[in-house]
Order: structure tokens, then C-alpha cells, then sequence
């Protein structure tokens, strides 16, 4: 009498690395999907910095929060922000939103991570290590932004 065991792997948490013989099959398609974003992602970083968003003449639209409420969003200001940050202007860019390097820099990282689980590697550790009081700081941070760049003085702020 034998022990037969399976082939297989039981189904894993998506930080769990994957096998080297798994790799090499997730390589062809399920990196697909991340690098195909990185493509579009590019070529819409290309346009930003081809045409100023901020000249009355862009073809870009403006913020949906800030056109239905009045309220400038956390996010107000990024597409120009981004657009100065790629020509050189950081502090042009600073101005329109403070926080555009450090969106760019999550941006990027998450990517890396997508891209790093669809090739079976798994989350890195130091992802995998933040802790949630980390997510909560981030939230207030950016809820604290939003609030003083809404008030009368905070034009600075504004990027306007």
C-alpha cells in the first residue's frame, strides 16, 4: 500500500510565494493585466505632460467632486500637479496638491506589488508589516488636508 499525495497545491493566501514551477506559467498571463495598465498609465502620463490640464484650452475635464459640491477634494489639483512635477516645476506643482509625490510614489508601489503577486513572488514583507494604525494616520492625514484647504484663507492650498 502507497501514500499517493496530490499534485497540487491547496489554495493559499495571495502573500504566500508561489512555487518556482507556478511562476513560470503565471508569467505569460497574469502579468498581462499589470503591464497592460503600465501601458495606459504611461501614455496618459505622456498626454499630462503634453498638455497643460491647466490652460483653459486642456482637454481634460475638472474634478466631479469639486463641480458638484464647490469643495476642493483631496485629490484636486493632482493632473496639473503631475504635469508640473514632469516638466521639472516641483514647487508649481507642490502648489496645485501637496501630496502629488507621495500619491505617485503609493501609485507606483502598488503596481510593483500587483505585479509582484501575479508573478507568483507574493506582497513583500514590508508591505505585509504596516500596520493598520498606518492606514488611519494616512486617512486623517488627507481628511485634515481637505479640510484646510476648503477654509476662506487657505488659497495657498489651492493651486488657483
Amino acid at each position: 500500500m502507497s501514500l499517493a499525495f496530490p499534485t497540487e497545491r491547496p489554495p493559499s493566501g495571495f502573500h504566500i510565494a508561489r512555487l518556482a514551477s507556478e511562476q513560470q506559467s503565471l508569467v505569460g498571463s497574469a502579468a498581462a493585466l499589470p503591464w497592460a495598465v503600465a501601458g495606459c498609465l504611461a501614455s496618459t502620463a505622456a498626454y499630462v505632460v503634453i498638455d497643460n490640464p491647466g490652460d483653459d484650452n486642456g482637454g481634460l475635464t475638472s474634478c466631479p467632486i469639486r463641480a458638484l459640491t464647490g469643495y476642493w477634494c483631496p485629490g484636486c489639483g493632482l493632473t496639473r500637479a503631475t504635469h508640473h512635477l514632469f516638466r521639472g516645476n516641483i514647487a508649481q506643482a507642490l502648489s496645485f496638491n501637496a501630496f502629488v509625490p507621495v500619491v505617485l510614489a503609493v501609485l507606483s508601489l502598488l503596481w510593483a506589488t500587483w505585479l509582484m503577486v501575479a508573478t507568483g513572488r507574493g506582497v513583500p514583507t514590508f508591505i505585509r508589516r504596516i500596520r493598520p494604525a498606518a492606514y488611519v494616520s494616512a486617512a486623517l492625514l488627507l481628511a485634515g488636508f481637505t479640510v484646510l484647504r476648503n477654509l476662506s484663507g487657505a488659497m495657498s492650498l489651492r493651486g488657483a
